[in-house]
């Protein structure tokens, strides 16, 4: 991803590739883990190319539910992309659980888990200056106190 400048808002693409297997969808995302590692971060999820032209998203579940950092996801209408916002102020790891089905029929079958779907991708989010912070706190040295 290219360095945002301040005017920027940062954005995050997902490659999500859906093949069906026999009876059932299985689902590969790159990538699978996403770091974020800038505030009020954009994460945008698209179908590509092998996926079917008939399969799109359902929906998209976030764990835990008791998270605050991003927002609700919203589905285009056509179902081949799915964006959410991170706040990334609080360092954690959250995952997505996304289903799929044939935009012909209501029908849901992913990787034989029925309505579960996957628990990946998973976003992990490392807030600006919490690394240091982390680093200084490993190795005893005050965050901000020059020596002396």
């Amino acid at each position: 991803m290219k360095e945002a400048t301040p005017s920027e808002t940062p954005i995050i693409h997902v490659k999500v590739t859906v093949q069906k297997q026999g009876d059932t969808y299985e689902a590969t995302y790159d990538p699978e883990v996403i770091e974020v590692s800038e505030l009020d971060t954009i994460i945008n999820f698209k179908l590509v190319t092998p996926t079917p032209d008939d399969v799109v998203i359902r929906s998209v579940s976030i764990s835990p539910e008791t998270q605050s950092q991003l927002s609700t996801p919203s589905i285009s209408k056509n179902g081949k992309q799915m964006t959410l916002s991170d706040l990334n102020t609080e360092s954690q790891t959250l995952s997505l659980s996304f289903t799929y089905r044939d935009k012909h029929s209501d029908n849901v079958k992913l990787g034989g888990l029925g309505e579960k779907g996957v628990d990946y991708p998973a976003v992990v989010n490392n807030p600006p200056g919490y690394g240091n912070v982390m680093l200084a706190m490993a190795g005893d040295v005050p965050v901000n106190n020059p020596p002396g």
